[in-house]
């Protein structure tokens, strides 16, 4: 029995289950994360950003963590309204903000749990190199399936 877009049901059914399993466990852990450390993983994850190179500009962080510029200074603002980082101008170009992660912004990295990318990692590298390589080729050639128009357009999806 052969549907559209699934050469097995089956196999189609259990790589969608799959895949649900992890956005599900990315949902329990961002919920947990918040409960728990009142911070969302996109703040987390430009924190961690910052803690390792201390002085970016918002609108290369916002290309490296995969987000639009005003979702990133939606995020900074909180960030900066918690004290956790602080948002500077360039002198040579006011068009540029530059953010910097601040000592208390760094005592929160110390006590948060584990970020679910690090489980990822664990579970990533307990694959063989070619596993890996085959399982990223496939994610990333399904992620493009899913958006077309950012191949297209070589614009950045807003993930949040």
């Amino acid at each position: 029995m052969e549907q559209e877009g699934f050469s097995d049901v089956g196999v189609g059914v259990r790589g969608f289950q799959a895949l649900r399993r992890i956005v599900r466990a990315l949902d329990v852990h961002s919920r947990k994360l918040y409960r728990e450390c009142n911070i969302t993983s996109p703040q987390l994850l430009c924190l961690h950003s910052l803690e390792k190179q201390r002085d970016q500009t918002l609108s290369r962080m916002a290309v490296e963590l995969n987000l639009s510029v005003s979702t990133m200074n939606g995020i900074v603002d909180r960030l900066e309204a918690r004290g956790l980082v602080l948002r500077s101008r360039s002198e040579k170009d006011h068009r540029k903000v530059h953010l910097t992660i601040t000592a208390e912004g760094t005592l929160l990295l110390s006590s948060v749990p584990e970020l679910m990318r690090d489980s990822y990692s664990r579970a990533f590298g307990s694959l063989s190199v070619g596993e890996q390589e085959l399982l990223t080729g496939l994610l990333v050639k399904l992620a493009d399936r899913f958006d077309p128009v950012q191949r297209s357009t070589g614009g950045s999806p807003e993930i949040i």
